[in-house]
């Protein structure tokens, strides 16, 4: 080998060595790089699976502590996991029994659901469905949930998840104030406590969701209830109640409402002797009593055949709707009352007149036919006593002047009676008077005693009505007041005061006085306490009646030798 060749060779290796040392690098730098990566990699599995095990640790958080009740199933409808809220919702344990959604759903929405997860197959997701569910331990809840289906990796759907909050108090409250409001705005103004009646029967009916509602009705100081309204099989085809029941207060379940103003609920009626069956039994009744300070004025009853079918929330609804009509309640029941009194007093105002009116006339026609004939025994027994006179004896003659005066009185209590009846015919010829110039006409008409003073107040009024009869009334008492005044030195004093709607007259004396057991008496006709019979006891009969004629009133106050005050009244009215 030539030199040139060795050299060659020495070239070849020493670019070999150092291509080798080149690729050594490479690969050392390679290495290096891939390891750095390997540790990299290795702390972003470890921090992967950290984060994964925080997320899991969040969502298991999340899952466990949601408020609202949340839901897992497959998509048969088989609940795959709850959380707590709807464990305590639903009342189920999946690790002691497999449930399916179906058998959780109220029969009556069954077909609104099927719609829903119709829905929620083709669109994914479906949001505030509402509904009414079947709990183990709180009954009938109604719902509200919104769901969506869960899908693998490759977008198929494998399961659905929901969140289920219970909506039951809400709609419960939000019902009950509709309910309240409405009935509130149907019996406002009304005054026929039968329309009230009605009105509640139907509302609580539609609120209750029963067809059958009665209201019953406390008759005023009665001791029993009556069946005022109803609607369902109580009812015929004109609205009418089918033999209402008539219950006393204490018997039976409503009359023990009536008689404790408590309300009750009933789940089972068969359980309770106190139970009335009235068109049909029923298992489930509520009654409500109607009451203001803490009077009953009537009994809202609704039963069902269903058995535990009312709840308390629809217990407490309907005593706040019974606090509600209770006022409208009786304010009607009051104007029912005043208006049969009213028709009553109309009634018996027709007769009174019809009454009275007859007996006037037969006042009159009897004064005219007594007179007549009492004229004739005056006459006959003047002829008898002047053809007579000298032959009868002193006896006779006293006995002839004792029968002229009987005949004298008789034919005056006759004037009076039909003084009395005439009254009446005069009332409405009203017309304004002088009462002072009318008494100081009286003053020249009668004879006062010179020991007797007439005091005439000088503020004595122009009044309406009848000028002749205020004359009887005043000549009257002023005359009665003078007749029996036994003082050495006595008045009679007239004076008025103004009562706005009315004049108060009084005429006082201080002379002999009435008994307290009196003051009553001596305004009744035929009524008299002088002993001596001079007084008719048409007097002060014929003043009272005088004095209603004219609207007003009159009373008495007087003490035994002291004297006596008349006062009476006349209205302003025209």
């Amino acid at each position: 080998m030539d030199s040139n060749e060795h050299k060659l060779l020495l070239r070849k290796i020493e670019r070999e060595k150092a291509a080798r040392k080149q690729a050594e690098k490479i690969l050392e730098d390679k290495a290096a790089e891939l390891y750095q990566r390997t540790q990299q990699l290795h702390e972003a599995n470890e921090q992967l699976e950290m984060l994964l095990g925080e997320k899991s640790s969040q969502l298991q958080g999340i899952f466990e502590n949601i408020v609202d009740a949340y839901v897992v199933m497959d998509l048969a409808g088989n609940i795959l996991r709850m959380n707590e809220a709807a464990n305590r919702l639903f009342g189920i344990d999946l690790e002691k029994e497999s449930v399916n959604v179906t058998t959780l759903i109220y029969p009556e929405d069954v077909p609104y659901a099927m719609q829903s997860f119709q829905s929620l197959n083709e669109k994914g997701y479906f949001t505030n469905y509402q509904a009414r569910v079947l709990t183990r331990n709180q009954g009938v809840r109604w719902v509200q949930i919104n769901a969506s289906v869960v899908l693998d990796n490759k977008k198929k759907p494998i399961a659905a998840q929901g969140i289920v909050r219970d909506i039951t108090e809400q709609l419960n409250e939000s019902n009950a104030l509709a309910f309240i409001s409405e009935v509130a705005q149907e019996i406002l103004g009304k005054t026929n406590f039968r329309e009230i009646g009605t009105i509640l029967a139907e509302k609580v009916s539609a609120f209750l969701k029963t067809d059958d509602c009665v209201v019953y009705l406390k008759m005023p100081e009665q001791k029993y209830l009556q069946q005022i309204s109803a609607v369902g099989a109580k009812l015929d085809k004109e609205g009418n109640i089918v033999n209402p029941l008539i219950i006393p207060v204490g018997t039976g379940i409503v009359g023990s409402v009536a008689e404790t103003g408590q309300a009750e609920l009933i789940g089972n009626t068969k359980a309770d002797k106190r139970y009335i069956r009235d068109d049909a039994s029923r298992l489930s009744e509520l009654a409500v009593a109607i009451s203001v300070d803490d009077q009953v004025l009537g009994v809202i009853d609704a039963e069902h055949a269903q058995a535990d079918f009312f709840t308390k929330d629809q217990l407490k609804t309907l005593t706040s709707v019974s606090n509600l009509v209770a006022l409208q309640l009786r304010s009607a029941m009051d104007v029912s009352a005043r208006r049969e009194s009213e028709a009553r007093n109309v009634k018996l105002l027709d007769q009174l007149e019809l009454s009275n009116r007859e007996l006037s006339e037969y006042a009159h026609m009897v004064s005219h036919d007594l007179k007549s004939p009492l004229r004739s025994i005056s006459a006959l027994a003047e002829w008898i006593k002047e053809d007579n006179y000298e032959q009868l004896p002193e006896e006779s003659k006293e006995h002839f002047t004792l029968l002229e005066g009987t005949i004298s009185k008789m034919e005056e209590l006759i004037s009076n009676v039909l003084e009395y009846a005439s009254v009446d015919r005069v009332a409405e010829e009203f017309l304004p008077v002088d009462t002072k110039e009318l008494i100081r006409e009286i003053e020249n008409l009668i004879f006062v005693p010179e020991h007797i003073e007439l005091q005439i107040a000088d503020n004595l009024p122009v009044v309406s009505g009848n000028r002749v009869m205020l004359q009887q009334l005043f000549q009257n008492l002023i005359v009665n007041a003078v007749k029996y005044n036994d003082k050495p030195s006595g008045f009679v004093k007239i004076d008025c005061v103004d009562k706005d709607t009315f004049f108060e007259f009084t005429v006082a004396d201080n002379g002999m006085g009435i008994a307290p057991e009196y003051h009553d008496k001596i305004f009744k006709i035929f009524q008299s306490l002088n002993p001596d019979g001079e007084s008719s006891g048409l007097g002060l009969a014929l003043v009272k009646k005088v004095v209603e004629v004219h609207h007003g009133e009159i009373w008495l106050d007087s003490t035994i030798d002291q004297g006596a005050t008349f006062y009476f009244t006349l209205s302003k009215k025209k």
